[in-house]
């Protein structure tokens, strides 16, 4: 059997983490991604990158429509949703806010192949940046769940995304 550090030659996301003085951690877990993009090429790549971590599904859904953006996630029982905000970026904070409140173990990435998004609070990855980043950031989200979930006060569920 192969372990996961030799299928990536051990330096990808699958590689086990060590940090000085421990033992390397191996992820026991998979973790399920969802991507929500109009964009075919785009979803085909995440799959193909967000594979190695875990089930994977995607869906088109107008980021507007934010109860249904909610209800998937909590239908396909998502860890980390992956964002395409290229055509929505105003919607991001709406689905952030809205996710913090129904699902806020769930991780959020961003991603936008527009320079629109430079003064979102949230980071957006470039979409076509590299594989490596976008899997690194799934994987951060999973570690930390929604960026509102530590914030208590309601002028920090307002903040502008």
């Amino acid at each position: 059997m192969t372990d996961m550090a030799e299928r990536d030659g051990g330096t990808g996301p699958l590689a086990p983490v060590r940090e000085a003085g421990f033992a390397p951690v191996v992820m026991l877990r998979p973790i399920r991604t969802l991507t929500i993009a109009r964009d075919l090429a785009f979803r085909q790549r995440a799959m193909t990158v967000l594979g190695e971590l875990g089930p994977t599904a995607f869906a088109v859904v107008a980021l507007e429509e934010t109860e249904d953006v909610v209800e998937l996630v909590v239908q396909q029982r998502a860890n980390v949703v992956v964002l395409d905000v290229t055509v929505s970026a105003s919607a991001l904070a709406h689905v952030v806010v809205a996710l913090s409140e129904r699902a806020p173990r769930v991780g959020v990435v961003a991603v936008s192949d527009r320079d629109a998004c430079a003064g979102h609070a949230l980071p957006v990855l470039a979409k076509w940046g590299w594989a490596a980043d976008l899997a690194r950031a799934a994987l951060d989200a999973y570690r930390h769940g929604n960026p509102l979930k530590e914030e208590d006060s309601s002028d920090a569920r307002h903040q502008q995304f």
